[in-house]
């Protein structure tokens, strides 16, 4: 995968790190956008995902999340995570692609209405 991106994307490529060293690989490089795999060996996605969505230095920065898990309530969670996209695997390197260039697009804005409607959807599904 990391070959074809390499090869299709407008963009610069680069590995990332596991928890704290992606924390601070993040404030230092300052990415246009991070994907994160939900089940990583030593790590959970989610919980990396809101680290970056809850530290002012990184809150801004566009997520996509790219997991294995396919079910609507995990894609609902990876989403109240903080991601923009949540894409099941396995996908295609042009979907995700297009799904970076589409995270990158959001508005601030586009995105905090997108997190208070699945959080207002969330808390009706619970009651």
């Amino acid at each position: 995968m990391r070959f074809a991106l390499s090869a299709l994307a407008p963009f610069q490529i680069r590995d990332g790190c596991r928890w704290a060293g992606g924390l601070e690989r993040a404030y230092e490089t300052r990415p246009h956008c991070i994907v994160i795999d939900v089940k990583m060996p030593g790590i959970d996605g989610l919980q990396l995902a809101r680290a970056f969505t809850r530290r002012p230095r990184t809150a801004s920065i566009p997520l996509v999340i790219l997991s294995a898990l396919i079910q609507e309530k995990d894609q609902t969670v990876g989403m109240l995570a903080g991601a923009d996209q949540y894409l099941t695997k396995p996908t295609k390197p042009q979907e995700l692609i297009e799904a970076i260039l589409q995270a990158i697009r959001l508005s601030e804005d586009e995105r905090q209405r997108r997190l208070q409607a699945l959080a207002t959807q969330e808390d009706e599904m619970g009651e």
